[in-house]
């Protein structure tokens, strides 16, 4: 009896684990700390796990690989989690580590298909920023529109819409996006000015272009794109 309560108490020890490294797969922010998901993940899927739970630890751990640069296996981890459970979710991660990987066409067409059954700001969001690269930018101008609709005070949509409106040549309509876009995040996004002064100059205000940089640089002295964009101007 003692020998088989030890045994029980030895599994029961060994399950409690398995269960906590899947919690801390799935329960931590695959972005913000790739290497513990992965390393949970991990141990987690060497376990018995229903496809559900499988198939979001590979999603959690393809996730965390594309974080570090890893997009062979990110791509490797969110296929097979897709095979198991296709879940709009997985398949939007799926779709941006194609994008990773340069496979804009491929990312696209993902993107595409899941927005037909669960059109969410972030699906258009991402599906904008491909379009963007792909050079479609009426398309990705709808999209990030659509986006907007959805959520218009997050700093990437707004950023992403504005700058898809500039390189469209609608300054007036960039301006005032990015201005929206800084009514929440002024303390913190240096390329809303960024848009924001590239407007500015499109409609042939390249003073308060300038000013708007130069002030925005005070804030943000270390960021590149304001510096840049100042460092054209000195030609202007």
């Amino acid at each position: 009896m003692r020998i088989g309560t030890i045994l029980a108490g030895g599994l029961m020890l060994c399950a409690q684990g398995a269960f906590a490294d899947y919690d801390t797969c799935v329960g931590l922010n695959a972005n913000a700390r790739p290497v513990e998901v992965i390393d949970a993940c991990t141990v987690a899927l060497a376990t018995k796990l229903s496809d559900y739970e499988r198939a979001e630890a590979l999603a959690a751990r393809g996730v965390a690989w594309r974080q570090l640069g890893e997009n062979g296996k990110s791509l490797r981890d969110l296929r097979q989690a897709k095979h198991l459970e296709p879940s709009h979710n997985t398949q939007r991660m799926l779709a941006w580590t194609w994008h990773e990987l340069g496979y804009d066409k491929t990312s696209e067409w993902l993107y595409t298909r899941v927005l037909k059954e669960a059109p969410t700001m972030q699906g258009y969001l991402s599906r904008c920023v491909v379009r963007l690269d792909l050079g479609k930018d009426e398309l990705a101008v709808q999209d990030c529109g659509e986006a907007m609709d959805l959520d218009s005070e997050s700093e990437d949509v707004t950023y992403f819409y504005a700058r898809a409106l500039n390189v469209t040549e609608r300054p007036q309509d960039a301006l005032e996006v990015a201005e929206r876009g800084l009514e929440f995040h002024a303390k913190t996004s240096a390329r809303l000015y960024v848009q924001k002064a590239i407007a500015l100059v499109g409609l042939e205000r390249a003073d308060e272009a300038i000013a708007t940089a130069r002030a925005a640089q005070k804030r943000f002295p270390q960021d590149e794109s304001l510096a840049k964009f100042l460092a054209l101007a000195e030609d202007w």
